[in-house]
């Protein structure tokens, strides 16, 4: 039955020039109606992106700690931000490998990772995380190791 209508429609594009002004016209339709839909999605992703600043954010009890397949980085976030529910969170890892002390300490990056965390967090209240964090290879520090992390991108809604 369907390849009885699909040779009906071809047929009626080769012989009818009004058919195929009519098809034309739902093509060119639906083309405007995909673009109005991809710029819509396009404006409120890039509004998500700017609603929670990091600044509203608060990390408590960070963790970085060895996990079988690389490192777990846990802890809780507090969204401070009264209007909007945070989604997500995206940052990057980074791994030193430190020597001297404080005043003269010199460090070299040895990993990397950005990495994030997807959780649903409403306005004034705290979730704890986790994630998998792989930096590449296996470390091996000469001195001393140390990890920051720095938040990169935030999502809310």
């Amino acid at each position: 039955m369907k390849w009885l209508i699909g040779i009906v429609v071809l047929v009626l594009l080769v012989v009818s020039v009004r058919f195929r002004k009519f098809v034309l016209g739902l093509v060119a339709l639906a083309a405007a109606v995909g673009g109005v839909v991809y710029l819509i999605n396009e404006r409120e992703e890039s509004r998500s992106l700017s609603r929670i600043p990091v600044s509203q954010l608060i990390f408590e009890n960070v963790m970085l700690t060895p996990d079988y397949s690389g490192y777990k980085m846990s802890g809780r976030i507090r969204n401070i931000s009264t209007q909007f529910t945070l989604k997500e969170v995206r940052y990057i890892v980074t791994m030193q490998d430190c020597t001297g002390e404080s005043s003269s300490k010199k460090c070299i990056t040895i990993g990397e990772s950005s990495e994030g965390v997807s959780l649903t967090i409403p306005p004034g209240q705290a979730r704890d995380f986790e994630d998998s964090v792989y930096l590449g290879g296996t470390l091996k520090p000469q001195a001393r190791l140390e990890w920051h992390y720095v938040v990169s991108q935030t999502k809310g809604e």
